[in-house]
């Protein structure tokens, strides 16, 4: 791996940090609470080319290798758009049904519940198991993660 592409996956270790850091604005949660719970099976890959195959790959990946999720970088920056169009076209495939994507667009800006989770060096393309993700999302709704008002 290059030195660009190690210095773009450091980055993104330190992106997963600051998401999964408890913050002031969100009254004491992290923006995604379960990140450092399941860091050691959340890998990180830098695309260096292609869109469709990677992600594929990723997609078929996921289960096999027992991960909770797959972070890939694209530092070419392909057009949001074709991230986004390839993501779609694949989780609506029956046989992932089972995944859910998160994409991150680099150029966007502004705060999330007040908190800043952008992230400016590349997009991101973040798969998850579904099913998990659901299971997650129901113990922080039960916790009061979603009602917790911001004190920023």
């Amino acid at each position: 791996m290059s030195q660009q592409y190690k210095w773009l996956e450091n980055k993104i270790n330190l992106y997963l940090d600051r998401i999964s850091t408890p913050a002031p604005q969100l009254n004491g949660w992290a923006p995604c609470p379960f990140v450092s719970s399941y860091r050691n099976s959340i890998q990180i890959s830098v695309v260096p080319q292609g869109i469709k195959e990677p992600i594929l790959q990723a997609f078929q990946m996921l289960e096999p290798l027992k991960l909770k999720a797959i972070v890939l970088g694209f530092p070419k920056k392909p057009p949001f758009k074709r991230l986004e169009a390839v993501t779609d076209e694949l989780i609506n495939l029956p046989e992932y049904e089972h995944i859910e994507c998160l994409l991150v667009n680099h150029r966007l800006k502004g705060l999330y519940r007040g908190v800043d989770t952008r992230f400016e060096y590349c997009d991101l393309v973040i798969i998850q198991n579904a099913t998990q993700l659901y299971w997650a999302r129901q113990n922080l709704k039960k916790r009061g993660y979603y009602t917790a008002k911001n004190s920023a």
